[in-house]
């Protein structure tokens, strides 16, 4: 975070003329104002320059990423990313502090980057519109709360009076701050808060609008949009070792994907999370929680893009049962795939790439060629003919992967190698001809085979094209077809010298590629960290593939040994990169 050119939004900087809001809001506003200064200052509470503590240099985008630019500052200061909360987590962090909210909340856009909003999170800054739309978002489920007695006093512990006077309006300061900052906040901030909400008691003749300006002012703070997560370098093996409050934000936003309960932070704060043993019993509650599924499911559907299904377009003439009702099928139905099948108590993860069970409802059944329930969605084995397993035999994945009008066996191709192999060609030489006509006489194999015989082209297509071959029998909605313009489909292929023909065959190889294991903790590893792995993580990534076959596949069981290891309790020690990642 870069808060020295991060002001306040210009509502806040206009002291607040909205109407209904006044002269109360307004000063209100200024005293907030205030209190961003300070804090991006870090006269209160932690630093927010993103760098570790005991570290010199300033962590701008693109540090320690390996992406390019000039190194600057002291080595041991990029390994760590301050990263702001995604959609998700701050739609999370608000039920942890309020509960349910039925009021519709419109956020700043989550950024990918590297294939992981988490990664983006880490590059953004807070421009003046996100820092409005923060503001309209805190104010509005502020005002929810706020607006009925009965639960803004249940929040606050008390009914104060008009002046706040009272002993439990510091005492909600003090724990109302340290949920939405996952910290305790410094004596000097708890006066502060104490004085925003005072003032905004006095001026608007309200305890509960004083108390509503505080409340939506934590929710602006830096400290609260952030997520901080400090360390020090550690002497014994050169590591940038996380804090204990750092683990106990690290541990709840990767397992429960929100803000830590108040015993995580009493144990952060007790010292139990300084120890791989510490962190491990920490971590054994919430391993338990069923959001963990979730989590683990929406790092799954990243890494394969299986939202891309929601914003492909197909051609109306040639599939017309291709709207939003089937897309969005498709997508439930790959959730179900990966939370039920992939990331069961005993699943093998590794049925990923290859397991012929699914989850159908009566859009997408006939997509795969099997009965349709009768309601909602169900799992289904497929049968053999369906030339189908795994990932790759998804129709969301398939789907997303297709042009408009037909299949494509380069994009998909460059799909399975960038994504799933973690291999990335050549760019093409310029002045090539990138797009090729379709010839309704011939098949996409025989088109790119044409195509390959130019010196200029071979190399690369032929380390993706014949990964996207074997996925030829799948139209551009998934659907089974034996033939193309009435011609036999040739779907065969190799993966590191293993043969394959069709994507069932091919779903086998990747299962027990190493390349393709290896691949999948390089991206879990980078979606964890919210950055793009570097060469010293590369240890740290061998680590994780040998602890996932040591624990028989199964990824809660890596989870567990996971966030007790040096790949999740420090970071490496890298040197600052500037420029654009």
């Amino acid at each position: 975070m870069r808060c020295t050119i991060d002001p306040p939004s210009w509502p806040l900087r206009e002291l607040g003329t909205r109407a209904g809001q006044g002269r109360a809001r307004g000063l209100a506003a200024l005293a907030f104002a205030a209190l961003l200064v300070s804090a991006c200052r870090g006269d209160i509470g932690p630093a927010l320059s993103g760098q570790p503590e005991g570290a010199g240099g300033s962590n701008q985008a693109g540090g320690g990423s390996g992406s390019g630019g000039a190194a600057s500052g002291a080595p041991g200061t990029g390994g760590v990313k301050l990263r702001l909360l995604t959609q998700a987590e701050y739609r999370s962090s608000l039920q942890s502090l309020f509960g349910t909210l039925t009021t519709k909340l419109t956020l700043p856009d989550d950024v990918s980057v590297a294939g992981y909003v988490s990664v983006g999170a880490s590059q953004n800054s807070v421009s003046d519109p996100a820092a409005t739309a923060y503001e309209a978002a805190s104010l509005a489920a502020v005002g929810e709360v706020f607006g009925d007695t009965q639960r803004w006093q249940k929040l606050v512990g008390c009914a104060p009076k008009a002046d706040l006077s009272d002993a439990c309006v510091t005492t909600y300061i003090k724990s109302f701050g340290r949920s939405a900052f996952r910290r305790d906040l410094a004596d000097v901030e708890v006066q502060q808060w104490l004085g925003v909400a005072k003032n905004g008691a006095m001026l608007a003749s309200s305890a509960a609008q004083g108390l509503a300006t505080a409340t939506s002012g934590f929710l602006q703070s830096p400290n609260f949009l952030y997520r901080v997560e400090t360390n020090k370098l550690d002497s014994s093996n050169g590591r940038l070792k996380y804090d204990g409050l750092s683990m106990a934000t690290r541990l709840s936003y990767l397992l429960n994907g929100g803000p830590p309960s108040a015993a995580l932070l009493d144990a952060a704060a007790a010292g139990k999370l300084d120890t791989a043993d510490g962190v491990r019993a920490a971590a054994a509650p919430l391993l338990a929680d069923a959001r963990v599924v979730d989590r683990m499911a929406a790092f799954f559907s990243e890494f394969a893009q299986v939202q891309q299904v929601l914003v492909i377009n197909k051609s109306t003439t040639l599939f017309p049962t291709f709207n939003a009702a089937l897309q969005s099928s498709m997508m439930q139905g790959t959730q179900l795939f990966l939370k039920n099948i992939v990331l069961g108590s005993t699943a093998d993860v590794r049925s990923f790439f290859d397991s012929d069970q699914t989850f159908v409802d009566a859009k997408v059944a006939p997509i795969y060629g099997v009965a349709a329930p009768a309601s909602g969605f169900v799992q289904v084995q497929l049968p053999s003919s369906s030339g189908r397993v795994g990932i790759l035999g998804q129709a969301a994945v398939i789907a997303g992967q297709s042009q408009t009008n037909r299949t494509s066996p380069t994009r998909r191709g460059l799909f399975i190698l960038e994504s799933l192999l973690c291999t990335t060609p050549p760019s093409p030489p310029a002045g090539v001809k990138l797009d090729i006509i379709p010839d309704p006489k011939v098949t996409a194999r025989q088109q790119l085979e044409a195509h390959r015989t130019m010196a200029s082209c071979a190399s690369c297509h032929a380390l993706f094209d014949p990964l996207g071959l074997a996925m030829e029998h799948f139209d551009p909605i998934g659907q089974y077809r034996a033939t193309e313009n009435g011609l036999t489909i040739d779907a065969s292929g190799t993966v590191d010298s293993v043969k394959f023909d069709g994507e069932a065959q091919l779903g086998s190889v990747l299962r027990q590629n190493a390349g393709a294991m290896t691949c999948m903790m390089r991206n879990f590893y980078r979606s964890v960290n919210g950055r793009v792995e570097d060469e010293a993580d590369a240890t740290q990534v061998d680590s994780l593939v040998q602890t996932l076959a040591t624990r028989s596949y199964v990824w809660r069981n890596l989870l567990a040994d996971f966030v007790a290891s040096d790949a999740f309790r420090s970071a490496p020690a890298l040197p600052v990169m500037t420029g654009s990642p």
